[in-house]
């Protein structure tokens, strides 16, 4: 495992992967702190125990939430694609390119999500989604 880390576009990758992590787990959080502080719970047994009879859904909550699921459905497979093809021993320079924009991308989305910015939000998405593409093309090239 030492070995595989000193190489370039490897690192690039596991800094890459760890911010977008972490990135996922602060939206995570954040959705789970938000609905306690804004009394907006997911099940019934969570409204029981505060004595609150009727679900509140709350529009930031929701905001939230759904900013983690399309990290969820985006994120999770750049982890797979990204790391399988910084094995392929391709050009770092294009790896940088393309992981570091997937990066960028996902945490502008995430920006634009929160602040409701559109057209910004569904551009930093296909920015990211295309990226991703040429990812997942390359692996199949490199293997094929």
């Amino acid at each position: 495992m030492t070995q595989l880390m000193t190489d370039p576009t490897m690192q690039v990758f596991a800094v890459c992967a760890a911010l977008l992590v972490l990135k996922m787990w602060l939206t995570g959080t954040a959705t789970g702190v938000t609905r306690i502080v804004r009394k907006a719970y997911i099940t019934e047994e969570d409204y029981a125990l505060v004595g609150k009879a009727e679900p509140n859904t709350d529009p930031l909550v929701e905001r939230l939430r759904r900013i983690h699921q399309n990290d969820l459905e985006n994120i999770l497979p750049f982890l797979a694609a990204g790391f399988l093809y910084a094995l392929t021993g391709p050009s770092q320079d294009l790896a940088w390119w393309l992981f570091t924009v997937f990066t960028a991308a996902r945490i502008a989305h995430t920006g634009t999500y929160l602040l409701s910015l559109q057209p910004w939000r569904t551009i930093a998405f296909e920015v990211g989604n295309i990226a991703l593409l040429v990812i997942v093309i390359l692996l199949l090239l490199a293997v094929i």
